[in-house]
């Protein structure tokens, strides 16, 4: 088995490539298709005032998640949420020490835990490890899906982020990584067509190393997507726009010009797969799904973290890895989330 095809590197490459591709598309952030230049390497984000590398709140909130599987080698509400917060309010696992760009939504619910759950602060002393009870967590939850869970609240806050539970869980059933795909969802993005969205994504994470590590042999894209299509979407709105794919090759030949990437959680997933399935190196896809502007850096994020765990962590330039803002913090966590895993 090459060093490409290990869990080892399938794992790291999943947690890097959400940052690269989180990083590359950053400075295109908020600009409409076709009025920037093209994007081919980093590139200062102008917006946030960061330097070229910089990744953002997307790979802030995966790095939370995955550093809570890390502590706590199980899934724990409570921990991701003392970990959401201390980025939120800390700027905990941020590229520069601050939390800059968080979407209303996450805002909007995190500030709802806040009062309940305390936010972890590396710089402080003060002791927070008393987090509430999964059963506490549960009771609250409800408050929040009674006002959250709206249709209109389908941003891809949680589906950005969500890359960690496919790489822990992919041993695990499908219903199983559908279960703890909603649920880590809904601590901001409560609504069932999150979940939905989360789920799938997880699923195919998962189904891509636990193919390999049965065979030795990284899956075909034919294979991953009828994988994809053997998914039953509960959601009528994710099943009528994937309902449309018979095929890969559907998927492959879409015109860029039916692909959005809105901040809509639909959006953001099928732009991210349509990258993935129409191109064979992690770098190409990357640089095809950016190049979509809008909300480039989080459907980077999402096709980063997808096709890292397909092509592993050698196949990211290694120049993106070097020159990766706090590429350390990206890398100790991506390695201590391969070693829990590896358990």
């Amino acid at each position: 088995m090459s060093t490409s095809n290990s869990l080892e590197s399938r794992i790291k490459g999943a947690i890097v490539g959400v940052a690269v591709a989180d990083a590359l598309g950053g400075p295109v952030e908020f600009h409409k298709r076709g009025t920037f230049d093209p994007v081919t390497d980093y590139q200062p984000n102008l917006t946030f005032g960061l330097p070229a590398g910089s990744w953002t709140d997307d790979t802030s909130m995966t790095l939370c998640l995955a550093q809570s599987f890390i502590d706590t080698k199980t899934f724990s509400s409570a921990s991701q949420l003392h970990n959401y917060l201390g980025w939120c309010e800390f700027g905990y696992l941020s590229s520069i020490g601050r939390c800059f760009d968080i979407g209303n939504l996450t805002r909007s619910t995190l500030t709802f835990w806040g009062s309940h759950v305390p936010a972890k602060n590396v710089s402080s002393s003060r002791n927070t490890s008393n987090l509430p009870s999964e059963e506490e967590i549960d009771r609250l939850q409800q408050e929040v899906n009674k006002t959250y869970a709206k249709p209109r609240n389908c941003g891809n806050g949680s589906l950005m982020r969500t890359v960690p539970i496919g790489l822990f869980y992919y041993r695990s059933s499908e219903a199983e990584i559908a279960k703890f795909s909603h649920l880590a969802s809904q601590l901001t993005h409560p609504y069932h067509t999150n979940g939905e969205a989360c789920a799938v994504y997880s699923i195919l994470v998962a189904y891509i190393l636990s193919s390999a590590a049965a065979t030795g042999e990284t899956p075909s894209k034919q294979a991953v997507f009828e994988k994809f299509k053997s998914f039953q979407f509960e959601d009528k709105t994710l099943n009528e726009r994937f309902g449309i794919y018979d095929s890969v090759d559907d998927l492959r030949n879409r015109d860029e010009k039916l692909i959005s990437s809105s901040g809509y959680v639909v959006n953001s997933l099928e732009a991210a797969l349509w990258a993935f399935f129409s191109t064979e190196e992690w770098a190409t896809g990357a640089l095809k799904v950016v190049n979509l502007g809008d909300d480039a850096d989080t459907v980077g994020a999402i096709y980063g973290g997808l096709a890292g765990a397909y092509y592993g962590i050698e196949a990211i330039p290694a120049k993106w890895r070097e020159e990766l803002v706090e590429k350390d913090v990206v890398e100790n966590i991506a390695d201590g989330l391969w070693k829990i895993v590896a358990e």
